[in-house]
């Protein structure tokens, strides 16, 4: 499944009910080994064509992706986990930041428990920040030794619509 993310069109923004918060943080902790207290009418979710949305003070923090989410680069820098992420060198950054997707080529380290099918965040190799979200097309093990093809399939990036979703020009 491969997502359209420069047709972001959200609908139905209102704030989550208690329900929601519990079924959120539970699936946020699940992706990445970090306590989250999202809580009612201080967080909304919304629709778009292809996934859900969980937004911060306007801002998209979170997207649900068949039945799971994750933390989008916003939602990141905020709670940086330690775990489910790709690093990619610095020749591949440009690259990743323009919505490229992520050859293996360009990864030189992973974190272990990474999974083909998985989605996890890309990062920088210099100062460790994040640059975007994918979903993995090989285990982690097989990215760092792998030398060409696509590793990663680009979901989401920095410059993006869900990155801009909520910047007043």
């Amino acid at each position: 499944m491969y997502l359209v993310v420069n047709q972001l069109q959200v609908k139905k923004r209102r704030p989550i009910n208690k329900k929601e918060a519990k079924r959120f943080n539970k699936m946020l902790e699940s992706a990445h080994n970090i306590h989250f207290s999202l809580s009612a009418g201080k967080y909304e979710t919304a629709i778009s064509k292809d996934f859900d949305i969980i937004l911060d003070k306007g801002f998209i923090f979170g997207l649900i992706l068949e039945d799971t989410a994750h933390l989008s680069v916003r939602g990141l820098l905020s709670n940086l986990p330690e775990i489910g992420w790709v690093q990619v060198d610095m020749g591949a950054v440009p690259f990743v930041c323009n919505g490229a997707n992520v050859m293996a080529a360009g990864i030189n380290d992973a974190s272990t428990e990474v999974v083909k099918g998985q989605y996890v965040w890309i990062r920088e190799e210099k100062h460790k920040k994040p640059l975007g979200v994918g979903k993995a097309l090989f285990d982690a093990k097989d990215m760092i030794s792998a030398n060409k093809g696509k590793a990663i399939e680009a979901l989401h990036y920095i410059g993006d619509k869900i990155w801009d979703y909520g910047v007043k020009d």
